[in-house]
């Protein structure tokens, strides 16, 4: 083995915390270890919270910590919310760790959004997290785009996240390139993300040469854009179905009905229909005529804008029972239907 090899070798193990391998390898070889490198490894130990390794590794060097050392590095810890180092710690050296001190930084951790710090130190004082620091602690973390912490948050705390909490979260994933937990958290809001966010977390994934979440991000932004520019569909529905949907609060029917030709007022059938999306276009418009008269055979109808959310519409129809006519004159409440719109444009 070349002398190169040799200090690679001897490196490797005093970066990874096995001194005493390293003092064996250097006898062997005729490698010289100075006690200067040996006690800045050991300090690095202390320091990056390996107290084992410290301790293993002094007593192979023949350096002593005395352990007034060692509890200041097991403060250091609680100091800088290493819960596990200090837990550690305070097993190797036998001191109890302040449960005051652990107190405060166990809810100082969950306000930062460290969930696992956070949920360790009130494991060790045996104390519940109380729900409104876990609600907090979720929100951090949905704005680091953390989605598994802050689920686990919400969890703990028994409520569950708003959907403005969960995009905030998506977006930061997207930005960040995390298409996964980015859709996942769209998902759970039961919302769909702008194309133009998910090209831009596409081209993050690319900077990065992730080039399968990149192809995920541009086929999600693609079927986004492809489902905005749908052509429109419509289905009947049953009054039954329609008392127990999730129809607008404010709706109050489609109010009174009388047929044009025969001027009959009285049981009057009516139909109603859910159309995914409202008309915004005159194309669009033209498209909604079309398909009521093909699949249906009705040419005379009304809508309601936006009534069952998510921007679907409620279109309502109907036909004389004395006369057999679907010519009747239909008014909503608030005056406002596709009928209308249509005729004031034909004036």
């Amino acid at each position: 083995m070349t002398d190169e090899k040799v200090i690679a070798y001897i490196k490797k193990c005093l970066d990874a915390g096995r001194m005493a391998e390293a003092i064996d390898t250097s006898k062997i070889t005729g490698m010289p270890l100075s006690n200067e490198q040996l006690e800045i490894y050991i300090r690095k130990y202390l320091e990056n919270g390996w107290m084992q390794k410290a301790i293993d590794g002094a007593k192979a060097a023949g350096i002593e910590l005395s352990k007034d050392l060692l509890s200041k590095y097991m403060d250091n810890y609680l100091e800088d919310e290493k819960i596990y180092s200090a837990v550690d710690a305070s097993r190797i050296i036998g001191v109890p760790l302040p449960k005051e001190k652990i107190a405060v930084i166990a809810k100082e951790c969950l306000r930062k959004g460290k969930i696992s710090s956070g949920l360790e130190a009130y494991k060790i004082i045996k104390e519940k997290p109380p729900q409104e620091e876990l609600i907090i602690c979720g929100n951090m973390c949905f704005k680091d785009g953390k989605l598994s912490d802050g689920l686990e948050a919400y969890k703990l705390a028994n409520k569950a996240p708003s959907a403005d909490d969960l995009m905030i979260c998506g977006n930061m994933c997207f930005n960040t390139g995390q298409i996964t937990p980015g859709l996942e958290a769209y998902k759970l809001a039961n919302k769909t993300p702008a194309k133009e966010i998910l090209r831009i977390c596409g081209e993050a994934c690319l900077l990065e040469k992730r080039t399968d979440d990149a192809r995920k991000a541009f086929v999600a932004a693609q079927k986004g854009e492809e489902a905005g520019t749908s052509s429109l569909n419509v289905r009947e529905i049953s009054y039954e179905e329609l008392k127990t949907s999730q129809i607008d609060s404010s709706w109050k029917g489609f109010g009174r009905k009388h047929c044009s030709d025969c001027e009959n007022r009285i049981n009057i059938k009516e139909r109603y229909f859910e159309v995914s999306k409202c008309p915004e276009t005159k194309e669009d418009e033209e498209k909604l005529d079309k398909l009521m008269k093909k699949q249906y055979g009705i040419s005379h109808f009304l809508i309601e804008l936006d009534i069952l959310g998510s921007g679907k519409g409620l279109i309502n129809s109907a036909v004389c029972p004395s006369c057999g006519s679907q010519n009747v004159v239909l008014s909503s409440v608030d005056d406002v239907g596709y009928m209308e719109i249509k005729i004031r444009k034909k004036d």
